[in-house]
């Protein structure tokens, strides 16, 4: 198993559905993970696990999927947040661009949705995205399928609506933007990869889902993709 663990100090318009409240009450124990998945194992995918009061209790990077999912069952999260598409275009049954059902494209309507409000995400089954949506709806089915609620995110969503610098603007801006949302134990005896960071954003965007303070962009079928609530004042 390829999993990188680093200790924590020591320690171990068209419409948007808005969540009215939280799907559960959280206790001050709940744990989100959020995950910045990559295309394949060749490629570092972040892994953070953060509590209630915004705490870190894990961060690091893992390569293969049963890391990945190691990593999922050793928290056990109320939530699991991918940033990754998770589900194929309405219409299409598969990836392959010469079945009959490429003709509904390549783009998701929430894809479209995403676009037209300023958020430009790569369309879903663009060439250079497949092996990665393929992977995220993979993980995706697995993980409903041990029982574990699943949500979409986009950390630059996230980001742009919280006035996090994104990781263009430099690492240590996007570290310090997360701070000042409240995150804690983001380590400082060691250099964090903009994968940890945006698998940061990532369980971030879970618990404030987990709060009630989120909106799901689109029509939510059949994962949400998760924003925080924009009508709020942040």
């Amino acid at each position: 198993m390829s999993l990188s663990v680093n200790s924590l100090n020591a320690r171990p318009k068209q419409p948007v559905t808005r969540t009215s409240r939280a799907p559960h009450t959280p206790s001050d124990g709940t744990v989100t993970l959020g995950i910045d998945l990559r295309s394949g194992p060749r490629y570092p995918t972040g892994v953070a696990t953060m509590t209630k009061d915004l705490r870190l209790r894990f961060l690091g990077v893992a390569r293969t999927d049963e890391a990945i999912l190691a990593a999922v069952e050793a928290s056990a999260p109320r939530v699991v947040a991918i940033d990754a598409p998770l589900a194929l275009p309405e219409g299409r049954d598969c990836a392959d661009p010469t079945c009959a059902c490429a003709d509904h494209g390549i783009m998701r309507e929430v894809d479209r949705i995403a676009a037209r409000e300023g958020y430009r995400p790569f369309p879903t089954l663009l060439p250079s995205m497949v092996k990665l949506t393929l992977r995220g709806i993979a993980l995706r089915e697995t993980l409903e399928a041990r029982g574990y609620e699943v949500i979409e995110t986009y950390p630059g969503m996230t980001q742009d609506v919280l006035a996090i610098p994104r990781k263009r603007a430099g690492l240590d801006e996007l570290r310090r933007g997360l701070k000042r949302r409240g995150v804690l134990g983001i380590p400082r005896s060691r250099r964090v990869s903009h994968d940890e960071l945006d698998a940061v954003t990532c369980a971030l965007t879970a618990q404030l889902y987990l709060e009630g303070r989120a909106e799901v962009m689109g029509p939510g079928t059949p994962v949400p993709l998760v924003l925080p609530d924009r009508s709020l004042s942040w």
